[in-house]
């Protein structure tokens, strides 16, 4: 698959930043359009350090609540949590070297973007997230590839909202 080919309606498995999860928890715009994709996929992902990134962030968000509404969701949408290996060193290491923050003011990849690059990479999935990190890689955005554009922000649009849309 190309960066943003369009494949529109449900993919097979993909990976999951914590960026689409806190939207989610935090009830932003983009929530339903994340859920909607999450739920259209048909095996979810998400990294061991992403994924106590993302329980860290709930926390100091919403308080143990939230924490433990982040895992009721993961729960819910059974998705696996994989563990950072040795075997993924050398994506982490690619991605710091190409991407991290201090490296590409574009990117700007920070630690926990690394774990979440290295596990993409070594899985090759496309990723649920929002921001402009990701964008500026070679990771594939997984909303682009269910059929939804991109604010100037990075964060997903629905469908038939082209008015704020990022032109790749």
């Amino acid at each position: 698959m190309s960066k943003g080919a369009g494949v529109t309606g449900a993919l097979p498995a993909a990976v999951i930043d914590s960026s689409a999860l806190m939207s989610i928890l935090l009830g932003e715009a983009a929530a339903p359009l994340f859920m909607a994709g999450l739920q259209a996929t048909s095996k979810l992902y998400i990294g061991a350090p992403t994924r106590a990134e993302t329980w860290l962030a709930a926390f100091n968000a919403k308080g143990l609540a939230g924490a433990q509404g982040v895992e009721a969701l993961l729960l819910a949408l059974q998705v696996e949590t994989v563990d950072f290996t040795q075997g993924a060193l050398p994506q982490f290491i690619e991605g710091a070297q190409t991407y991290h923050h201090k490296v590409d003011p574009k990117a700007r990849l920070n630690l926990g973007d690394l774990f979440t690059y290295a596990l993409v990479r070594d899985m090759n999935l496309p990723l649920f997230f929002q921001g402009a990190d990701f964008t500026n890689t070679t990771v594939e955005n997984a909303m682009l590839l269910l059929g939804h554009t991109l604010s100037d922000k990075g964060v997903p649009l629905p469908k038939h909202d082209r008015s704020k849309t990022k032109q790749d």
